[in-house]
């Protein structure tokens, strides 16, 4: 059996009219480098086919993602054990500002962001397309249950944690990104081992369109665009309501922490009870 080779993650370059990030490393000292982020994403991780390889055994092989939505700039922890912090506070999904510290292990990252000049993105459109913003869900084909994500971006994937979560040893731990941008929902492989189809066509980084198939290891979806008439059509006549909800979630893998949402704000906190990282003792 051939292992299929590694899908490097190839996103478009930034609209110049979006707010243009670049990390600063080792900031203020003689040594300090600049990276331009000129994608719409950009990962941090051990894995080859990441915009930053961090090689470090700590470090896991999509460790964050940076994801630009044409307005905002987002971190998004890609539910690792050790953890990103921010402003040295561990974070799992936050708008980044310009000045913050993102830290990755032994690597420090400063934040510099450079708005756009005269109207910003609003005169500029990068698909040449007239904007109609839309939500998107997915229709589980199996179980024609329709999932559609709480959040401006939403993470696909095996882990107990992500947005939707499928336990099927096909789809990697954390798997893809569903996310807008300007406007349009995308959906991006954090390269994962057996990719993210599209119509059956591989992909790094492909705009969805109503009716698409989107495929992850074996499971199938088909897009939903809520907004289109036929795609709401198709939702109501569907067996579940809209809602962000797991199929068949796996139990947490002993390695993992346990994270949550805190109420009212787009911070995460991590467990207190460290006791949730060992394996549950099987009932007599």
């Amino acid at each position: 059996m051939t292992t299929s080779p590694t899908l490097v993650l190839d996103t478009p370059t930034l609209a110049e009219s979006a707010p243009q990030l670049t990390l600063l490393v080792n900031a203020l000292k003689p040594n300090e480098q600049r990276i331009p982020c000129r994608h719409v994403v950009t990962l941090l991780g051990s894995r080859p086919g990441c915009k930053l390889v961090l090689q470090h055994r700590r470090v896991s092989p999509v460790h964050v993602a940076l994801v630009h939505t044409g307005q905002e700039i987002y971190a998004v922890d890609l539910l690792t054990a050790r953890g990103t912090l921010l402003n040295g506070l561990r974070m799992q999904y936050e708008r980044l500002s310009n000045g913050d510290t993102l830290s990755v292990e032994a690597w420090n990252f400063r934040v510099q962001i450079q708005k756009p000049e005269g109207n910003g993105y609003a005169d500029e459109h990068p698909f040449g397309l007239e904007p109609s913003p839309q939500v998107i869900a997915l229709e589980h084909l199996a179980s024609r249950r329709v999932l559609r994500p709480g959040r401006e971006i939403c993470l696909v994937g095996r882990r107990t944690g992500c947005d939707i979560s499928l336990s099927d040893n096909s789809v990697s731990r954390v798997h893809a990104l569903l996310f807008t941008y300007f406007g349009y929902p995308f959906i991006v492989d954090l390269v994962s081992r057996n990719h993210t189809l599209v119509n059956d066509v591989p992909v790094s980084f492909q705009i969805l369109k109503n009716d698409d198939i989107v495929t992850l290891g074996e499971i199938r979806f088909r897009v939903r665009l809520l907004g289109s008439h036929t795609a709401e059509r198709a939702v109501k006549e569907a067996d579940s309501p809209l809602a962000p909800i797991a199929l068949e979630p796996e139990l947490p893998a002993p390695d993992l922490i346990d994270i949550k949402a805190t109420e009212g704000s787009q911070r995460w906190s991590v467990a207190d009870n460290l006791e949730k990282l060992a394996p549950v003792p099987a009932k007599r």
